[in-house]
């Protein structure tokens, strides 16, 4: 607090982004403020009763920056680019109910396609939604080739695998770019109409396909006039069977808003085009409590900071008159246009903020009792596992490790943590092993373990707070994917360290039997218990990570080797021989009679990598 005070005299009265860290030099809280130098200072005052907020914060800020804007609508995008950046506990982080579909367009490719995206974004992409469903993403994509003619083969270069021509071309669903048949030019004005259309823009683009209809009749090319009139017709069964019909013909959101002490609802109505699009919802938790003002103004900045497009008109149950001032100028500038945010006092839409309002409390109710229900369902599996298995240590943290490999080659190995029976993602992770080799899986989880544990112990030693390094967390309960031996290899990493308090389990796949420390016979718990399903799950996601990763060393590792120029080797024999040998190495190793004995490789073949590997082996030696 003493270095954060030592600022406060030097700070502007001008717009700006404030950040507060804690002692451990964590961002807990970004704010913006028209006035930076009134707007911090009122955070080292005596905090007003019932500000929770105020009071956490004046105990835990122990130092400040301060970002000076030339626009309070700058410090708005600043503030949400920290936001987004540090995700501080204090402010209000939306997460969705579930994770929503976009329509992808890669519009920085000659030749764009389209596809239905999830999750990280890609620079050169455009991205439509979020859908209310996947389901509902695809129909809208296969529904809208039909209209509007865009390839149907994935990747950057037009074509199927091997650059073959497909069938759409001649069923009139693609304009054919793989066969040189379109410019880029006149594919782009397909694409930007395929855009426009996604965007609410459905009366322009009817019209511009109206009058090249007609253009086409009057050339005489009826052909041409009569394609395009299916895709008017094939326009308008999308807008009538896929979209409900809203209050307005403007673009409009309608945001509803519920929440508790500790959780925040987000509704979210979007009406584009006289159509309605359906409704997404957003949880936050909330580190104190806000009214529907505050809420409505953090949802908002959040939501809008990420969002594919901005309407005209917002919504909101409830803001204050300066915030809406400064959130509409931001609004406006990035939709390009004027946008306006009301809170409606009657008519009817005031009856959809209602509705709206609704359906935010029925997602807050429903997520409550679901959260009830796992909380519950994961208390009692991790209860009974520290029964089951008589752990020393309630297992809140459990790391399990997995290696993989394919005959010792490209041996990796991987760590997932789960946390009060939950995926700890961030926590995740991968090793390439590098002093074990063959094929030994006892010798990879103990090289694994030692170099895990090691680093335990070094950032133990040097201060580092587990809060800033998850190296530095100790784990409740090791799992272990295998039986004795794996079990022993822990035993003698742990020892060796000097590391206590933590237990030990093996899960062996055959019988799903866990093996423990001292104990001569393995643990069988219950078929269909949940301490088994838990263990099952978190043995399963270390398995699927640790083949996830080594896949990936293994294309990169064989993307391109010497028997790329071997005569008669192809992606086929080539992935064969490494499949059988392991390695292009152990290939360029291996003698003509084991190369004779590869399924599926001619004799001559077998010669031919023999010599080619002789001839590199000698150029070796020579050099």
């Amino acid at each position: 607090m003493t270095v954060a005070r030592s600022k406060l005299a030097s700070l502007p009265g001008r717009p700006g982004v404030y950040v507060f860290r804690n002692p451990e030099g964590e961002v807990i809280y970004v704010g913006k403020a028209k006035s930076l130098k009134d707007r911090v200072r009122s955070y080292f005052q005596a905090p007003a009763p019932g500000d929770y907020k105020g009071e956490a914060l004046h105990d835990e800020i122990a130092d400040l920056e301060v970002n000076v804007c030339e626009t309070e609508v700058d410090a708005l995008i600043l503030e949400a680019t920290l936001i987004k950046k540090y995700l501080p506990r204090y402010n209000v982080i939306l997460r969705d109910d579930k994770s929503y579909p976009y329509i992808a367009v890669t519009v920085s490719d000659e030749f764009p396609t389209v596809s239905l995206s999830r999750g990280r974004r890609v620079r050169g992409t455009r991205y439509y939604g979020p859908y209310v469903n996947a389901r509902a993403a695809r129909n809208t994509i296969r529904l809208l080739q039909k209209v509007f003619p865009l390839r149907h083969c994935a990747g950057r270069e037009p074509g199927q695998k091997g650059r073959s021509p497909c069938l759409y071309y001649d069923m009139h669903m693609c304009l054919g770019p793989c066969r040189g048949v379109v410019e880029p030019e006149e594919y782009m004005g397909h694409v930007k109409q395929f855009c426009d259309f996604l965007e609410g823009r459905y009366s322009e683009v009817l019209g511009d396909l109206d009058t090249r209809m007609r253009a086409a009749a009057r050339d005489q090319e009826y052909e041409e006039a009569a394609r395009i009139r299916n895709q008017i017709e094939s326009a308008n069964w999308v807008l009538r069977h896929h979209r409900a019909l809203s209050s307005s013909t403007e673009d409009y959101d309608v945001v509803g808003i519920e929440s508790d002490s500790v959780r925040a609802c987000f509704a979210v109505g979007r009406n584009r085009g006289g159509f309605h699009l359906g409704n997404l919802v957003f949880f936050s938790d909330l580190p104190e409590e806000k009214d529907a003002g505050e809420l409505a103004a953090e949802f908002l900045k959040r939501y809008y900071a990420g969002a594919t497009s901005v309407p005209t008109l917002v919504l909101v149950p409830a803001l204050s008159g300066e915030e809406r001032e400064s959130l509409e100028a931001w609004l406006s500038k990035l939709r390009g246009t004027r946008v306006e945010i009301r809170v409606p006092a009657r008519g009817r839409k005031k009856n959809e903020m209602a509705l709206a309002s609704a359906n935010a409390r029925l997602a807050l109710e429903g997520a409550k009792l679901e959260l009830a229900r796992d909380k519950s369902r994961l208390d009692e599996a991790i209860a009974g596992l520290a029964s089951g298995l008589g752990l020393q240590n309630y297992p809140i943290r459990i790391e399990c490790y997995d290696v993989s490999t394919m005959m010792g080659s490209a041996s990796v190995a991987s760590m997932v943590v789960f946390q009060d029976g939950n995926p700890a993602r961030r926590d995740y992770r991968r090793f390439r092993v590098k002093f074990t080799p063959g094929m030994d899986d006892v010798g990879m989880t103990r090289e694994v373990l030692y170099r895990r544990f090691k680093r335990y112990c070094k950032e133990l030693e040097s201060g580092v707070s587990y809060q800033r390094s998850s190296w530095a967390k100790k784990p409740d309960l090791v799992l272990l994917d295998g039986g004795k031996g794996q079990l022993g290899a822990a035993r003698e990493v742990l020892g060796i360290l000097g590391i206590t308090g933590v237990d030990i389990a093996a899960l062996a796949k055959r019988l799903e039997e866990v093996y423990l420390p001292d104990r001569p016979e393995p643990v069988v718990l219950p078929r269909a218990s949940e301490p088994l399903f838990l263990l099952q799950r978190i043995r399963d996601e270390a398995h699927r990570a640790a083949v996830t990763y080594h896949r990936s060393v293994m294309e990169r590792s064989t993307s391109s080797s010497w028997l790329d120029d071997v005569a008669g080797v192809g992606p086929g024999r080539k992935k064969t021989l490494l499949r059988h040998f392991g390695s292009p190495r152990k290939v360029e190793e291996a003698t003509l009679e084991e190369l004779e004995e590869v399924s599926g490789l001619p004799d001559t073949v077998a010669l031919g990598v023999f010599q080619a590997a002789r001839r590199r082996k000698g150029g070796r030696d020579e050099g």
